[in-house]
């Protein structure tokens, strides 16, 4: 029969399935309901893999089986959660296995055992570069001669070369003593290599191949999960993050001896060796060594330690030295073998020059052989007891971290060291080890592994996952929500802060509806990364319904958050979908459009970006009325008006307020530790001392990319004595009309109307990003002149027309969608 990789997946997940089914009624026995739950998550992901691809092949054949198979998962997923252990082993027992035993028999009877083997063929991949451009060449070359010997072939890529419309990619490969580039289907698994931010394409690609290995952090991440869960904590030398200078000194207090690492921190960089002496502190980097006093060691403290707040860890030291007093640690790699349990790799103790505390290689240090250099330090009795410890607890202290991040590590380094008394130590865990000295070793399990991973189909959850389930994050696999299929119907997802039945989104989903659309609304806690899956809620017979979907057509962003440090992950996901306005509000200043516009428009307000609090002041002088605005155009206008005995009158919102001069100052200086802000003139018409008029111009583009105008109005605002300010919207056209006379009124019409698309072709001329969307604040000088107030390609920061803004926000989806 002809090789199927997906026939061939399927069995070995089925595989998989029924060991990890026994390992699961294991677990339930000892009531072990976290480690429960982990493994219950890797089965149910397993199963929806087989359920998916068995109803591709032969739904007829496995439709009533996988039937079975989902409603055994539901019944143990509601046990478990409420902890009925003995049930969750009766369905175990009675039900579930035996139904996988079932499935497997059927699919063999019908397939063939697909049991064969075939040359596997492993992407290694890094989001930002190829792992070509910066692994070691000892490695690479390793890696290459143990893939030939494991029958499988290594594929060197990044994201840059993933091409998710063919399912291939472009990679770099070994062939005939030669390096090539080739164009090949997606690899078979992908042992990623690197740590940090996964870009879009990676989590993509998590989505449909295997991968081996997933980041859980630095210096600080693994032994706090370890103090949380308690077990082997006692291996672990005292330490904090140095999150401020209280937390600091309270430690240094209590440990007069004490290290400092940089989270991020290899080959013995950034560490640093403090002792306390009286009122002085001896510091010593490698091997330079500083003596400072109270005052300059506390700015030393600000300078290094607490310049980025929460990069260090302070430990306490632990005297681990050699008999010819030489600092030193056994590093011991682990990794997960072809049958996907964990092996000692390699390990070794490495020994630091005298004169310093490092027992870093790389600081002239050097290595030996493990048995012999505990023999030697020890004697032949107690270095045996020695090695055999710490053998054990590399296996047992990295199959305990496993287990705690869902199963899901493939390697770890940890460093152990002896103490002058006698006690074993932990000093650090992470998943990157250094292989400088055993590359042939490392390269046997990481291609075996790989092939593991890659033969059996195996699709860990990424640990950030797990953290995401309890901060609220929604999670497909977890829920058992109904799935909402496309009906062949364009979907477009209304992305707000949270779920609303707002005037407005009923109006959208109205004109949805009769442009034959489908709409829902989602937040940013309702996208499920891992799946592509997001949970919506639809209006459906006059009732909100919520369902599963896929990502949709278009995204109408309400929330308009983008730019904001915290949300680039949420935009970087859904980067491949077309957003009615993509503005990033939170990486463009307000003086940086006002600047952009300076060389076209004569009629824009005078203003300064505030650096001290007399630049206000001046502007006071100059022209009487000021506003203050955020760089960041989120918030409204601050207006201060000067009042005859010499105080001020401020304006916020719907609040008004009088201060004299000295509580203006720290009124201002508190805004101004929080954000940046302008000053300019207040252009706005001013009828009398307490109303103010405003115009609001809100355009958007058409189906030909062309701008018109949706709503129109003016604001006013009105001071009242009782310190609140009153406003009214009036429509544009019979405010002028009730102002000047008959002749005047389409001149000024036609005047606001021309100055607003200039002002939006100048904007766009000025930007990089593709503007859809644009909101204008303008006045009418006593000249009848058009004045700019404001200019905001984030929209309006209020709806006036519900209808009018609905049925223009629709169109415009629709126009996004067509010319996608």
């Amino acid at each position: 029969m002809k090789y199927d990789k997906q026939l061939f997946q399927v069995q070995n997940i089925l595989d998989t399935l029924i060991e990890a089914t026994d390992h699961f009624a294991a677990l339930a026995k000892k009531k072990e309901l976290n480690q429960s739950v982990y493994i219950f998550s890797s089965i149910v992901e397993g199963s929806q893999s087989i359920i998916l691809i068995l109803n591709g092949k032969n739904k007829k054949l496995f439709s009533d089986h996988l039937v079975k198979l989902e409603k055994y998962l539901l019944m143990i997923a509601n046990e478990l959660e409420e902890q009925n252990f003995i049930k969750v082993m009766e369905i175990i027992q009675f039900s579930l296995r035996p139904q996988f035993i079932n499935i497997r028999q059927i699919f063999i009877n019908k397939f063939g055992n697909q049991q064969k083997e075939k040359e596997i063929s492993i992407g290694v991949f890094n989001s930002w570069a190829s792992p070509l451009k910066f692994y070691p060449k000892e490695r690479i070359n390793a890696m290459v001669s143990e893939s030939v010997k494991q029958n499988s072939v290594l594929y060197f890529f990044s994201s840059q070369d993933v091409d998710f419309e063919n399912n291939q990619i472009h990679a770099d490969t070994y062939q005939s003593n030669n390096w090539v580039r080739v164009t090949v289907p997606f690899p078979d698994v992908i042992n990623n290599v690197g740590v940090g931010r996964q870009t879009h394409t990676e989590r993509k690609l998590r989505r449909v191949i295997p991968f081996t290995s997933f980041h859980v952090g630095n210096k600080y991440t693994l032994p706090k999960r370890m103090l949380k869960y308690r077990k082997f904590a006692e291996l672990l030398v005292p330490f904090t993050v140095c999150i401020n200078e209280s937390t600091t000194y309270r430690f240094l207090e209590k440990h007069n001896r004490v290290v400092f690492k940089a989270l991020g921190s290899n080959r013995g960089e950034n560490i640093y060796f403090v002792t306390k002496k009286s009122t002085r502190f001896v510091i010593l980097d490698q091997k330079k060594e500083m003596i400072l006093n109270s005052s300059d060691f506390n700015q030393w403290i600000y300078d290094i330690i607490l310049k980025e707040k929460g990069s260090y860890i302070i430990q306490k030291y632990i005297h681990t030295r050699t008999k010819d007093d030489e600092p030193y640690h056994f590093r011991a790699h682990v990794q997960k073998n072809g049958e996907g349990k964990w092996q000692l790799t390699h390990i070794y103790p490495r020994i630091g020059n005298k004169k310093t505390n490092l027992s870093n290689i790389s600081t002239e240090g050097r290595v030996e052989d493990f048995p012999v250099f505990l023999r030697e330090q020890y004697g032949e009795k107690q270095g045996a007891l020695y090695e055999e410890k710490i053998l054990k607890l590399s296996i047992d202290v990295s199959s305990h971290l496993d287990k705690l991040y869902g199963l899901a590590l493939d390697e770890l380094g940890l460093d152990f060291a002896i103490d002058d008394t006698g006690r074993i130590w932990m000093h650090e865990a992470n998943n990157g080890p250094q292989t400088a000295y055993h590359e042939e070793k490392r390269a046997v399990n990481t291609i075996a592994y790989a092939k593991y991973i890659a033969e059996n189909g195996i699709m860990y959850t990424d640990p950030r996952t797990q953290a995401a389930i309890t901060k609220g994050q929604f999670q497909a696999k977890m829920t058992d929500i109904l799935y909402r299929p496309a009906d062949n119907q364009k979907i477009i997802g209304l992305l707000i802060g949270k779920q609303t039945e707002h005037k407005f989104v009923l109006e959208l989903d109205k004109f949805a509806k009769l442009n034959h659309m489908i709409l829902f609304q989602f937040t940013p806690k309702d996208i499920d990364y891992d799946s592509g899956l997001i949970r919506g809620k639809f209006l459906d017979n006059e009732r909100w319904t919520t369902k599963i979907v896929e990502y949709p057509d278009m995204i109408i962003d309400y929330l308009k958050i983008r730019g904001k440090a915290e949300s680039a992950f949420l935009y970087e996901e859904l980067e491949d979908i077309p957003f009615t306005n993509e503005w990033a509000v939170y990486s463009n200043r307000q003086s940086s459009i006002l600047d952009s516009l300076k060389g076209n428009f004569k009629s824009i307000p005078d203003f300064q970006p505030i650096k001290k609090l007399r630049h206000i002041f001046q502007f006071i002088e100059e022209y009487n009325n000021v506003q203050l605005k955020p760089e960041i155009m989120v918030k409204p206008a601050i207006a201060i008006q000067p009042t005859k005995d010499k105080n001020y009158l401020v304006s916020s919102g719907s609040q008004l307020k009088t201060y004299r001069e000295i509580e203006l100052r720290n009124y201002i200086e508190d805004l101004l530790e929080k954000e940046a802000y302008i000053v300019c003139e207040d252009l706005r018409t001013q009828r009398s001392e307490n109303i103010f008029e405003e115009i609001h111009i809100h355009l958007m583009k058409d189906a030909k990319n062309e701008w018109y105008s949706v709503t129109q109005y003016v604001e006013v605002e009105k001071y009242t004595e009782a310190n609140r300010i009153e406003t009214e919207q009036i429509d544009l056209t019979q405010h002028i009309s009730s102002l000047y006379n008959t002749d005047n009124v389409d001149k000024l019409l036609q005047k606001i109307k021309t100055f607003s698309f200039n002002a939006a072709s100048a904007l766009e001329d000025f930007s990089e990003t593709q503007i859809d969307e644009l909101a204008l604040i303008l006045s009418i000088d006593e000249n009848q002149e058009v004045k700019l107030i404001e200019i905001n390609p984030n929209g309006p920061k209020t709806v006036y027309d519900d209808t009018a803004l609905a049925k223009s926000t629709i169109n415009s989806a629709e126009s996004l969608i067509l010319n996608k």
